[in-house]
């Protein structure tokens, strides 16, 4: 109970952090994001933060375990011992939290935030749900215990975020649209392993679609807010940011899904794909093609304009930051990562 009372103790952490001192907030929560990775050693440079902003944090970490452990523990298992269950993507997903958490307070969703020790745990399921199968698809060797509980989880992720929200129409559309979304680019990607790329060039923004389930507290909250009407034109924009941070994770990951036959949208224009293919070999080729990196860094930016353009005829100031902030993580990785000039 102590570890799980760090959902609880979160958003507020945050928000006093966030009130106190704005400027040193963000650096503190963006730091790590841009680093492609949480490093508590990251949050050292921006002290004097509140160390309370440290502590909300870390404790998300043990809370989200134990969350998982009391879930699989009546199934006779324990579930973070998985290597698919890779608690990275939780860690990636701290500062959208802190920034969903300092959103709901200026638009005023102050009934969500009451509940957002919830909105935390469905975030947990989602996150392992998703990862798991993810991972288990992936595989050349999949488990049917993993599938099977990582479907288990995704039910459980969107029965405890429809509690939270409500039950209404619009919601349960979006929660069908999400997980839609994300079993049609699987699907897609699969049915072309080791054939070739299921995306196309002119059509970058598929790549948010596995993407999608990160942003449903921001979809979940539309209605509420009066926007049920101009929903469409969200989806829009975040599947256009969501694949600029999926462009990053297809560069990161390159090695790894070559191995596996999946070809991502950072292979398409390339015509020599070498027969046996050598993952290790083809990848450092890739990222040593200049104009490919570039391209592909161009796409993205263009992605990420368009999602900027689209908040500003919705006259949405609040995401906006969240699309800048995608923006600074993408051009840090191909600038740090890739060393695009």
């Amino acid at each position: 109970m102590i570890k799980a009372n760090a959902f609880a103790r979160f958003a507020p952490a945050i928000l006093q952090v966030y009130q106190r001192d704005k400027e040193a907030f963000w650096a503190a929560v963006l730091a790590p994001f841009l680093e492609n990775g949480i490093s508590l050693r990251a949050w050292l440079h921006h002290l004097p933060v509140d160390v309370r902003l440290l502590a909300a944090f870390r404790g998300l970490d043990e809370a989200a375990r134990q969350t998982l452990r009391d879930f699989s523990a009546p199934l006779g298992f324990d579930l973070t011992e998985w290597p698919s269950n890779r608690s990275q993507y939780l860690k990636d997903a701290y500062p959208i939290f802190a920034f969903l958490a300092v959103w709901m307070d200026d638009v005023g969703l102050h009934e969500f935030l009451a509940r957002f020790d919830d909105v935390l745990r469905a975030g947990v399921f989602a996150v392992a749900g998703y990862g798991i199968l993810d991972a288990n698809v992936d595989s050349d060797a999949p488990s049917p215990v993993e599938v099977l509980t990582a479907n288990a989880l995704i039910a459980e992720y969107e029965s405890l975020a429809l509690r939270v929200f409500g039950v209404s129409a619009v919601n349960l559309d979006i929660l069908h649209r999400m997980r839609t979304l994300f079993l049609q680019a699987e699907i897609r990607e699969k049915a072309m392993r080791h054939k070739g790329s299921p995306y196309r060039l002119e059509n970058p923004e598929q790549l948010g679609a596995k993407g999608a389930n990160a942003v449903t507290p921001f979809m979940l909250s539309l209605e509420r807010l009066g926007k049920a009407h101009q929903i469409n034109d969200y989806w829009q924009v975040f599947l256009l940011f969501g694949a600029a941070i999926q462009m990053i994770d297809d560069w990161a990951d390159l090695e790894s899904d070559l191995a596996v036959g999946h070809y991502s949208f950072v292979t398409l224009g390339d015509q020599t794909l070498p027969t046996p293919l050598d993952p290790m070999v083809y990848a450092a080729s890739l990222r040593g093609n200049v104009q490919r990196v570039r391209e592909t860094h161009e796409v993205s930016k263009k992605m990420i304009a368009q999602a900027r353009n689209i908040l500003s005829q919705l006259d949405d100031q609040h995401l906006v930051r969240l699309v800048d902030v995608t923006e600074l993580r993408l051009d840090s990785y191909f600038r740090k990562q890739l060393k695009l000039r």
